[in-house]
């Protein structure tokens, strides 16, 4: 079901900024950890004073500030970074979305599908180089912490082996957003509004994920948000395998990846 050469030319296609991607996040974790271990407890120390920028700095990174919060938690956080998060999300959507409607708009669809190949082969080739690219990106973070604590001195022993537990529910939220992108790619034929669809999921889940702890109506909406089932700070704590969060993120990635290709199977491709 795998077509090689359709495989290795969307793989060298999104080479270079699944690269570009994974050094930009290692080198920011890099530089969070310095942060993290000279600003560190003077941010928590400020942000403690005071109850809404408390909320605001735990809405935002899901960590506590309340009591004693040690330097393996701070460097958990960088999982939940915006620059972090951006930096893959958009990997995962320009791969996702560089054939199934990719092709469409540029009118190289009915050229590519007359090859001797399925179209189940070519939707299942290229997902899965977002699928390896999730899995470089989601380690990442884990690098950044490991060659950071090697490059600056650390207060205490930095667990690298904890952190490939946020690292794995990272790639279940990567996956499901490379799952929504699939499907809404293949139902569309221009990939500028199936971008800024899949954009308008991911910030909407983000913001719903920063203000609902400010917003008492909007806690029973919380199921719908992706970020919802992404606690790298609260995972690193407990020391636990989130096997729910990770359960539904997956569900969620191949019920979609599941319907785009159906979708794919059976639309019909304009030729312009």
């Amino acid at each position: 079901m795998i077509n090689r050469a359709i495989f290795r030319k969307t793989l060298n296609d999104s080479a270079s900024l699944t690269a570009a991607a994974a050094f930009g996040i290692i080198g920011f974790v890099i530089l969070f950890v310095w942060a993290m271990l000279n600003l560190g407890d003077e941010v928590l120390s400020f942000a403690s004073r005071f109850s809404f920028l408390r909320k605001v700095f735990e809405a935002g990174f899901g960590i506590k500030v309340e009591g004693e919060v040690s330097i393996n938690i701070l460097f958990s956080v960088s999982f939940t970074h915006a620059v972090v998060l951006a930096l893959s999300w958009a990997v995962m959507i320009a791969i996702s979305t560089r054939v199934t409607v990719g092709e469409i708009e540029k009118g190289t669809a009915d050229l590519l599908l007359t090859l001797p190949v399925s179209r189940s082969e070519v939707y299942i080739s290229t997902s899965l180089v977002w699928i390896l690219a999730a899995i470089l990106l989601a380690f990442c973070p884990v690098i950044g912490v490991w060659v950071g604590s090697l490059i600056f001195k650390t207060p205490e022993e930095v667990e690298v082996v904890r952190y490939f537990k946020p690292a794995a529910n990272f790639l279940c939220l990567l996956l499901a957003v490379g799952g929504i992108s699939s499907l809404v790619a293949c139902c569309l034929d221009r990939r500028g509004p199936a971008i800024a669809i899949v954009v308008g999921v991911v910030l909407i889940s983000s913001v719903l994920n920063f203000i609902e702890p400010f917003i008492e109506s909007l806690k029973p909406l919380r199921f719908f948000g992706l970020l919802n089932y992404f606690r790298p700070v609260d995972v690193f704590r407990a020391n636990t395998w989130p096997l729910n969060s990770m359960s539904i993120l997956l569900l969620l990635s191949f019920t979609c990846w599941f319907l785009g290709l159906l979708i794919f199977h059976r639309r019909e491709i304009p030729t312009a």
